[in-house]
């Protein structure tokens, strides 16, 4: 059976991808994932109009992933019952409007609440739009998904982008011009509702929950997905601050290299499902993630253009396996779509991120964010060698 047969399961489908519905899911993803993606070009700002010690600012950016890691999967069982296109819009809405808050806000304590508000619409966002791509991407999932996917890679990148334009025009206040992607898009999925409503997958007596899951499988996955989640949002959290003290970049500049670092993880996805669509996902886990390893260590020994290349093609190969996890973790729960998009990107992909990076952000207060960004350089290593061990998807019977 091929890898698309498998990570579908036995549920029906359209032949072809609808591309129209995927484009305007990509457009929704953007928004959400650029509010995300410039969260950490605001950090030194708010370290300096705070006086934040690293591990505060670090959990600015932990607030918000732990607001849509706890709530995800609950959206994601709400999903599993019953369409909510009203979701999609909504989510971007709620979005983008925390993100905004968080320059207005006066105090740390202000901030944190304002950006704990943006998760929860990001939490709104991934379960509902990743079961409706799935349903919407014919025979190949792993490439509708991939599709859907590097909507939010080119967010993420564009997110940090626009921050490095608008800030030495509005300082700190910058986060109200992400209201206007975010009304833009929020008009686009009302207008195109119909296109990213998708029915439930069928389930039968012999399709339940224990009978085709696989739930050694679905941990496995969750734990692998976290090592490049630690990885990913430590260089975020890190890399910024790092630039800015050791190597004396301004804040424009840092934004740019943040771009860079997402940018190349939107380049690596398509590839990813690509390889992932011909080898397997777990291999292609296996093959991809340790390569990030020597280019960060690179950025952490190299000043100058080398080192900041070496982190952009870190970001490639890092993230070239995002959409490959989700499509794996719905494999093992075939028939619990939305729950599993939940579960791998609220928990995997996002909410394992808050502990990550506390565990980094101490580490870098008491020995230097050197030896932090060491830490994240082996991150993608432990999480290769645990992909070695996933089990093949079972198929759900038909």
């Amino acid at each position: 059976m091929s890898q698309a047969s498998r990570l579908q399961g036995s549920r029906p489908r359209q032949r072809q991808l609808d591309r129209k519905g995927l484009s305007l899911l990509a457009t929704g993803h953007f928004v959400i994932d650029m509010s995300v993606g410039a969260l950490p070009a605001f950090l030194p700002l708010f370290v300096a109009l705070y006086a934040l010690s690293d591990l505060q600012a670090a959990m600015i950016v932990g607030a918000s992933l732990f607001a849509s890691s706890v709530a995800q999967p609950i959206f994601g069982v709400i999903a599993d019952r019953r369409p909510a296109p009203y979701f999609l819009w909504g989510s971007v809405v709620v979005a983008v409007a925390g993100l905004a808050a968080a320059g207005l806000v006066a105090g740390y304590a202000g901030v944190i609440a304002a950006v704990f508000g943006s998760g929860l619409g990001v939490a709104a966002w991934h379960p509902e739009a990743a079961r409706v791509a799935n349903r919407i991407s014919g025979t190949r999932p792993a490439t509708g998904l991939a599709w859907f996917m590097v909507g939010g890679h080119l967010g993420f990148s564009a997110g940090p982008l626009l921050a490095s334009i608008a800030i030495p025009l509005f300082g700190v206040e910058a986060t109200l011009v992400f209201l206007i992607p975010g009304s833009i898009a929020a008009a686009l999925l009302v207008a195109g509702r119909r296109h990213v409503h998708a029915e439930l997958a069928p389930t039968s007596a012999a399709a339940t929950l224990s009978g085709v899951s696989h739930i050694p499988g679905l941990v496995l996955i969750l734990a692998v997905t976290s090592m490049r989640t630690w990885a990913q949002f430590g260089v975020l959290a890190l890399a910024p601050l790092f630039l800015a003290d050791e190597r004396g970049l301004s804040d424009s500049a840092i934004g740019l290299v943040i771009f860079g670092f997402a940018m190349g993880g939107a380049v690596g996805t398509f590839g990813g499902a690509w390889l992932a669509e011909r080898i397997g996902g777990p291999r292609m886990l296996v093959w991809s993630m340790p390569g990030a390893a020597p280019l960060i260590a690179i950025f952490i020994l190299a000043d100058g253009p080398i080192g900041i290349i070496a982190l952009v093609l870190s970001g490639l190969l890092l993230l070239a396996s995002f959409s490959v996890t989700v499509a794996v973790g719905q494999s093992y729960l075939p028939t619990r779509l939305a729950l599993a998009a939940g579960l791998m990107i609220g928990f995997g992909a996002i909410g394992s991120a808050p502990l990550g990076l506390a565990m980094l952000g101490a580490v870098a207060d008491i020995l230097g964010r050197e030896t932090a960004l060491w830490i994240v350089a082996a991150l993608p290593v432990v999480g290769a060698l645990m992909a070695l061990f996933l089990p093949e998807p079972r198929s759900a019977p038909g």
